[in-house]
């Protein structure tokens, strides 16, 4: 039977949290969640020493959970952050948005059915309304396949931690940057999150998502094929919002990378004067968090 997770509202979380996002598994736990938050454990594991590719799929999942909830002292809950690619996530805006759940499901489900080209049947679905206006609602949708979300929450259940959250990369971080005020009051703005395994766009006006486009990046690339790769999903993407989507010029564009080393072409793909950001430094995170965690600090600085 089909199983949708509707929900308008993030659920209060525990303070202890996991980034799952190639080439590593992030485990953190803080005192008490929110701004200033203090780690009490702050523990980065290499995600092919946890999880043998040659291992079935359910052993890998059960080892990848004792070895993480070991690290974190063994919690009873926690929340999971997962790469982008993960997920299907997109904006969608709905002139009919009946006021019964039930019935907002079935017009979800059937405007998804012609944008996605897997069964709906087989997501498990979150949204959040971004805008309601005369003419219509705007939502961000986000799904994921319910087999892998169970046997994700599977593993931690038999060692005895419930997954009470599972939210994505860039959806974090967003969440950290619009909670920091880092996006303009007004104009469209672009966040870049960059990892191993992808690139993610997220476009906004007024720090209201409009956007969002992932782009997998094949890790078995050298560097200057992908340097080549990356140069021209920016300008591509750019064009799109640009061209397709009505999108002006960007005031300002903030950008996370997972790692010093994945550094954007921009300059020669923006227009000339748009401020770039690095997310920590704006936010004042530089000095305790580097950019591999801002996912997570994102998660628990919003609770």
């Amino acid at each position: 039977m089909m199983k949708l997770l509707m929900k308008r509202f993030r659920p209060s979380l525990p303070p202890v949290a996991v980034l799952m996002e190639a080439p590593a598994v992030m485990a953190l736990r803080v005192t008490k969640p929110g701004r200033g938050m203090q780690p009490l454990v702050k523990d980065e594991e290499a995600m092919a020493a946890i999880v043998d590719s040659a291992a079935p799929g359910e052993a890998a999942g059960a080892r990848l959970a004792d070895s993480t909830l070991t690290r974190l002292g063994r919690p009873k809950r926690l929340s999971l952050v997962l790469g982008d690619p993960f997920f299907r996530m997109q904006i969608m805006t709905l002139n009919d948005f009946p006021r019964n759940e039930e019935e907002r499901i079935q017009v979800i489900k059937w405007h998804l059915r012609k944008t996605l080209n897997v069964p709906v049947e087989s997501l498990r679905l979150h949204y959040e309304i971004l805008q309601k206006t005369p003419g219509g609602v705007t939502l961000w949708l986000s799904g994921c396949q319910e087999d892998a979300v169970l046997a994700l929450e599977g593993a931690f259940a038999a060692h005895g931690c419930e997954v009470g959250y599972v939210g994505s990369s860039t959806a974090e971080v967003h969440n950290l940057v619009l909670a920091r005020g880092l996006y303009p009051e007004e104009g469209s703005a672009l966040l870049l999150n960059r990892t191993a395994g992808y690139l993610s766009f997220l476009f906004s006006e007024g720090g209201r998502p409009v956007f969002f486009r992932c782009k997998e990046t094949p890790s078995d690339e050298d560097g200057e094929m992908m340097d080549a790769r990356i140069e021209q999903e920016l300008r591509l993407t750019l064009a799109y919002h640009r061209d397709k989507l009505g999108g002006g010029r960007l005031a300002k564009v903030l950008v996370r990378s997972q790692a010093p080393h994945m550094i954007l072409p921009l300059d020669s793909v923006l227009e000339e004067g748009i401020p770039v950001e690095d997310v920590a430094s704006a936010a004042g995170l530089a000095d305790q968090w580097s950019p591999v965690w801002l996912p997570l600090v994102g998660l628990l600085e919003g609770n």
